[in-house]
C-alpha cells in the first residue's frame, strides 16, 4: 500500500488541464479562464450621467437657466450646452458638451422652460460618469485561471464579450459492476441490493459542473468488465469503476484495466475506508477503480477523484481547512481515516455509521474528517483535518 500524500501526488502527476474551448459567456459559469482578459473598451465609453436630471455649466448654478433640449439614454445625438441654458438628462445617457455637472431632478424648480436650482449640496462634476472610470480599454479585467461565476458573466458582457476561451470540462464515464445490484424502483429479491452509487457519483459531478457523464452497468464477470471499460474509455477522458476492485473471486476490475492496457500507478491505499482503490491511465485517460461500498465511494471521489477533475478543469486544488474535535477518538490501526463529520462554528463531531456500507449519516455531515495514519488516539479540542462538502 502507498501512502494518502503519495496517491494524491501520484494523480496529481498525471491530471493536467484539457484543451481550450470557446464558450458563449452565459455558459462559461464554472470553466476556467484561460487568457488573462483585457477590456476592449472604456467603461463607461463616453460622459454618462448616473442621474435623471439636469446637465449644467458649474459656473451658471445660481442663475435660472432655460430648458434647451434634452439626451435620453441611447440618444446618438451630440449636442453643445448653450451659455445660460441646461439639457435634461437620463440615468446613463450621454452628457452634453460643455456641462460640467448634473443636478438632479429633485433639486430643481421647474417654471415652463426655465429651472432653479435649490439646494446647497450641489458639487462640481457631480453625478457624471467620466469615460474608463469603471475600466480603461486594454487594462485587465480578469486574470488567467479566474473561475467564471455568474456574478461576472454581466461584467464580462459589459465590456463587448459574447464568447472567452475557457479549459473544458472532463467528460466522464460511470462503470457500476456487481451481480447483486438493482435499480431503483424494482422489486429485491434475496440477496439483491439497490443500485446507489452512479445516483451519488451523477449527484457529486453535477455539483462541479461537470455536464457530460455516461453510466454503464457490468456483471462480475471478466470479458463484460473489460468491454463496458473498452467502450467507455473511448469516448471519455475519465472512468469511474464501483465494485470488483478488491482481490476476490468475483472481482475483475484490476484485470480488466490490464486487458484494455490501463496502466496501473497504484492499486491500494493506506486507508480507511477505501483501501482498495485502483488509480491508472490510459494514453491522457484517467481510470479510478472504486470500492463498491458505497461510503468508500464517497470519500475516494473526494480525496482523488475530485482534485483530478479540478485540475483537468484548470482550477485551484480544494485545500482543507482546520477544526476542533468535540470529542476525543482513538483509531486502532495506522491508516489514515477519513470520518463523516458535522462541523458548527469551527467545532466537528463525528457521527455514527461510519462502516463503509452505511449512508445515513450523510444526512447529518457536511465534512469528511481526515485523521493522521501514524496517531492513534486524538484528544478531545485536537485539531483535525476537514474536508467541506461544499
Amino acid at each position: 500500500m502507498i501512502s494518502v500524500a503519495e496517491a494524491r501526488n501520484r494523480i496529481q502527476a498525471h491530471s493536467q488541464p484539457l484543451d481550450p474551448i470557446i464558450l458563449p459567456i452565459e455558459q462559461a459559469v464554472g470553466h476556467v479562464l484561460v487568457d488573462d482578459l483585457l477590456s476592449q473598451i472604456d467603461i463607461p465609453s463616453f460622459r454618462q450621467s448616473s442621474m435623471d436630471g439636469y446637465a449644467i455649466r458649474w459656473e451658471e448654478r445660481n442663475e435660472s437657466l432655460r430648458v434647451q433640449d434634452e439626451l435620453p439614454a441611447g440618444s446618438f445625438q451630440q449636442l453643445q450646452l448653450d451659455p445660460g441654458a441646461t439639457i435634461k438628462v437620463f440615468t446613463g445617457g450621454p452628457i452634453p458638451e460643455f456641462a460640467d455637472t448634473v443636478v438632479q431632478k429633485e433639486w430643481v424648480a421647474l417654471d415652463d422652460d426655465m429651472i432653479r436650482i435649490q439646494t446647497e449640496k450641489l458639487e462640481i462634476g457631480m453625478h457624471i460618469r467620466m469615460p474608463g472610470s469603471e475600466i480603461a480599454q486594454q487594462t485587465l479585467a480578469l486574470p488567467a485561471g479566474t473561475l467564471i461565476t455568474a456574478s461576472m458573466v454581466g461584467f464580462i458582457a459589459s465590456m463587448g464579450f459574447g464568447a472567452i476561451k475557457v479549459y473544458r470540462k472532463p467528460s466522464m464515464a460511470i462503470v457500476i459492476t456487481g451481480n447483486e445490484l438493482v435499480a431503483p424502483g424494482n422489486p429485491l429479491l434475496p440477496g439483491q441490493v439497490y443500485e446507489s452509487n452512479s445516483y451519488a457519483l451523477t449527484a457529486l459531478l453535477k455539483e462541479q459542473g461537470v455536464e457530460r457523464v455516461s453510466v454503464f452497468y457490468a456483471k462480475d464477470h471478466l470479458e463484460e468488465t473489460a468491454f463496458r471499460l473498452e467502450e467507455a474509455l473511448s469516448n471519455h477522458d475519465m472512468v469511474l469503476l464501483t465494485g470488483g476492485v478488491s482481490v476476490g473471486d468475483y472481482d475483475f476490475v484490476v484485470q480488466a484495466c490490464q486487458q484494455v492496457g490501463v496502466e496501473q500507478v497504484f492499486h491500494r491505499v493506506a486507508q480507511k475506508p477505501g483501501k482498495p482503490i485502483f488509480f491508472g491511465v490510459l494514453e491522457e485517460k484517467l481510470v479510478f477503480g472504486l470500492p463498491g461500498n458505497p461510503a468508500s465511494v464517497m470519500s475516494c471521489f473526494r480525496q482523488y477523484v475530485l482534485p483530478a477533475i479540478q485540475m483537468m478543469s484548470g482550477k485551484s486544488l480544494d485545500e482543507p481547512v482546520m477544526g476542533k474535535l468535540k470529542h476525543s477518538y482513538e483509531k486502532q490501526s495506522n491508516l489514515c481515516f477519513f470520518l463523516k463529520g458535522r462541523v458548527e462554528n469551527g467545532i466537528v463531531s463525528i457521527l455514527g455509521g461510519q462502516a463503509s456500507y452505511q449512508q445515513n449519516s450523510f444526512v447529518k455531515a457536511n465534512c469528511w474528517i481526515e485523521l493522521d495514519a501514524h496517531q492513534q488516539r486524538f484528544e478531545q479540542f485536537s485539531m483535525v483535518k476537514l474536508h467541506p462538502f461544499h
